[in-house]
């Protein structure tokens, strides 16, 4: 009743939050990696915030994977990593609220200077 003979096997959802978090960490490694090439401050500030989000949901979500395949009790709950979820879900909508505001204004007045500094 106490022993672990209750959980035999890996469910659905924890071979898809396993899946999800190594795609979101090998996405942000991709994105370090790519960013080193780009010299556009402006462009590189909202490819941080999203590789920041995707690096810190990556190793939360493998965590977590590996807490619930050794079946530690309260952390490992599912109810863990929905709180998860749903914070990175309110941290990507703050990113989209600042890429749709204040990051469209910056770039269209970051692309005006460069314009002027053409002709000048």
């Amino acid at each position: 009743m106490f022993g672990t003979a209750q959980f035999v096997g890996i469910s659905r959802i924890d071979k898809f939050s396993f899946i999800l978090s190594c795609v979101l960490l090998v996405t942000s490694i991709v994105m370090a990696f790519w960013m080193r090439t780009k010299k556009d401050s402006i462009k590189k500030n909202i490819q941080k915030r999203w590789r920041a989000l995707f690096a810190t949901f990556g190793v939360l979500g493998l965590i977590w994977s590996f807490l619930r395949y050794e079946y530690i009790v309260g952390i490992s709950s599912r109810m863990v990593i929905i709180i998860l979820y749903f914070i990175a879900l309110i941290w990507g909508i703050s990113i989209l609220k600042y890429y749709f505001g204040k990051y469209k204004r910056q770039l269209a007045e970051h692309e005006k200077q460069e314009q002027i500094k053409k002709y000048l």
